[in-house]
């Protein structure tokens, strides 16, 4: 049971990343450091879902 609440958690951290890339892309003034924040969270979140 903990174990799927863990992959329920990584895969709700994934999409909220993912989510805010594409909403970060979308600006007219790119803030990168938050884009490439995100982005390492999704990753390092996906290497813990793998």
């Amino acid at each position: 049971m903990p174990a799927l609440l863990f992959q329920i958690a990584l895969i709700i951290i994934i999409v909220r990343s993912v989510f805010m890339v594409f909403q970060h892309a979308q600006k007219s003034r790119k803030e990168w450091l938050e884009l490439l924040y995100y982005i390492a969270v999704a990753v390092a979140a996906l290497s813990f879902l793998l």
